[in-house]
Order: C-alpha cells, then sequence, then structure tokens
C-alpha cells in the first residue's frame, strides 16, 4: 500500500464519521423536539400592559420652560438726509432668507420698518 491509498481511506474514513455524527445530532434533536412539544403546548404573547402617553402636566412643564422666540428683528437710528437737511430716524431691519435670485440659504439684513419717506417732518440734526 502506497500513501496515496493511505489518503485517500483516511479521508473516506474521516467523511463516514462525520455523516454518522450529523445524523446521530439530527436524531437526538427530534427526539428532544418531540419530547419537550408534549410539555408545552403553545406560547402566547404577552400584551404590553404599559402605555407611554404625554401628561398635562408634563406638557405645560415643558412649555413653560420652553424659550419664545420672536422674529429677529435690529432697530437702528438711521440719517434721512434730503438736501442739506438730515434727521434722525428709527429704521428696523430683519433677516430675510428667501431672497430673490439668491441660492437657498443665502440670508440678509433688509429693512422692514424705516421711517424715511418724509425726511423734512422730523426733528433735524447737523
Amino acid at each position: 500500500m502506497n500513501d496515496y491509498d493511505f489518503m485517500i481511506r483516511s479521508t473516506i474514513k474521516s467523511v463516514v464519521a462525520i455523516v454518522l455524527f450529523m445524523a446521530l445530532l439530527t436524531m437526538s434533536s427530534s427526539t428532544t423536539t418531540s419530547a419537550v412539544s408534549h410539555d408545552v403546548l403553545e406560547f402566547i404573547p404577552m400584551k404590553n400592559s404599559m402605555e407611554f402617553q404625554v401628561l398635562d402636566v408634563v406638557r405645560a412643564h415643558d412649555e413653560a420652560r420652553r424659550r419664545r422666540l420672536e422674529p429677529y428683528q435690529l432697530c437702528l437710528v438711521c440719517k434721512c438726509c434730503a438736501g442739506t437737511t438730515c434727521s434722525t430716524m428709527p429704521c428696523c431691519f430683519g433677516i430675510d432668507c428667501q431672497l430673490p435670485g439668491k441660492p437657498f440659504g443665502v440670508c440678509a439684513f433688509v429693512p422692514k420698518i424705516c421711517n424715511c419717506t418724509n425726511c423734512t417732518s422730523s426733528s433735524s440734526t447737523p
């Protein structure tokens, strides 16, 4: 007998041993399953008895702590000049993020309320 025949025979023995071992495992697991199935009839999932809800007390507490934000506005004093007459007027600017011709996300301060329509009506400052 040469080395080649010896390797073939040992490989065949190993394969047969693995097949027998797998058959033995299959038979033992089926007998275990049948024994357990007689003891346990079925599994019934339990209903979750807890339901989570936001309580009115918690909601009121959160609203009291929450910052209320107003639209951002910056009011400055501007000089309004007509010819040689200059007047000091309040001018308020707000943030505008929907500018025509600009990409999304570009924002700028734009005048919202400026009392600079009639510069001669207010008190003048040199």
